[in-house]
């Protein structure tokens, strides 16, 4: 893969963040669930899709490229962040290279007496894929065929994306290569609501994210609607969200708090942090408006989730049901192969 075209000072400052850069505009991260599922530990939210959290990759084919610049977002807002780029990774490299990338980051816990050897070597041969960690990453050219070198892989692939670029979330309609989770952020109630927290830089921003959720039920894969709840500013008129729920009728409707972290601290104050109790509030109104219900909640996250109907919900369990076994025929050909485990810092190889 090609150099990374990040000055000095932006590489030292995600390295100091804890990413690790792979190639010219893909990053990785280890999440906190993946660190805390590794010494027995909370799991994220995400297990409720039946992900486990210390074999997930949290991962960016376009570090730092996004066409929103949301009030709520913990990143930087630097100058240039909005921008197009002729020299993208490949997307067979990219996975091989947030694979590896994800083991050298986590080569510490090989030694440490919390983490069962068993769960460290799982976590070297991640079965997830979170396409989610920086950007808006259907500004990615090559999407379809990257979820498809993923799920080839024997691995599940969540896409969050803000809708901005339904022609991309087409594309993988058209080409076979629907996520295993499709989800799509909404900012706001209506249009002025949600320019006022995305803040959008580029035109029709809001008549795009309604084509995007226009086309959600066309596809297969799990859909959810994902609400980032932010008091003060877009946790308004539940009659707005449900109405475009039930315009688009994902399978999931998500309730995320805003969290106090980062640069958002520079522009939202502390109290926009809403607490788990009013989103639970938030929440059992839309699901009031729409008919979808309250099924499970994670207060640590403050992460709420609500499923069209109980015929989804077990449809989903059957899902993970399926992944599981293509899990373990993935799982048993590297266990056939390692006789005498060891890494090294400097290279690991399988």
């Amino acid at each position: 893969m090609g150099k990374s075209k990040f000055t000095e000072r932006q590489i030292s400052r995600y390295l100091r963040a804890g990413y690790r850069l792979v190639g010219k505009n893909t990053a990785v991260e280890i999440c906190r669930w993946t660190r805390s599922a590794l010494k027995g530990g909370r799991l994220c939210y995400k297990r409720w899709y039946g992900v486990s959290s210390h074999r997930c990759v949290q991962m960016t084919p376009n570090l730092n490229f996004c066409n929103f610049a949301c009030s709520f977002c913990w990143r930087i807002h630097e100058e240039g962040r909005f921008k197009i780029t002729h020299d993208w990774d490949d997307p067979v490299e990219i996975v091989e290279g947030v694979i590896q990338a994800q083991r050298e980051l986590l080569i510490g816990y090989k030694g440490n007496p919390r983490v069962p050897k068993e769960l460290f070597l799982e976590a070297m041969f991640p079965r997830h894929m979170a396409i989610s960690l920086d950007g808006e990453p259907t500004m990615y050219p090559y999407l379809s065929k990257l979820i498809r070198e993923v799920k080839d892989r024997g691995m599940t692939a969540f896409l969050v994306t803000n809708g901005s670029i339904p022609s991309r979330l087409k594309e993988l309609l058209m080409e076979d290569s629907e996520p295993t989770n499709l989800y799509i952020s909404v900012y706001g109630p209506n249009k002025e609501v949600f320019v006022k927290t995305s803040k959008p830089l580029i035109p029709n921003a809001w008549e795009r994210v309604l084509d995007s959720l226009d086309m959600m039920d066309e596809f297969e894969c799990r859909t959810v609607f994902r609400m980032t709840m932010v008091k003060g500013l877009n946790m308004v008129e539940p009659e707005g969200y449900a109405k475009l729920i039930l315009y688009a009728n994902p399978k999931f409707v998500e309730l995320k708090g805003y969290t106090w972290v980062g640069e958002s601290q520079k522009r939202l104050p502390k109290e926009a942090m809403p607490t788990i109790e009013e989103i639970l509030d938030f929440a059992l109104k839309i699901s009031q408006l729409t008919g979808y219900k309250i099924k499970v909640m994670d207060e640590k996250s403050r992460v709420i989730m609500l499923v069209k109907d109980e015929d989804v919900w077990h449809w989903n369990l059957e899902l993970i049901k399926e992944q599981k076994k293509i899990e373990e025929k993935f799982d048993s050909m590297w266990r056939g192969k390692i006789k005498d485990f060891r890494l090294k810092k400097s290279q690991i190889d399988f």
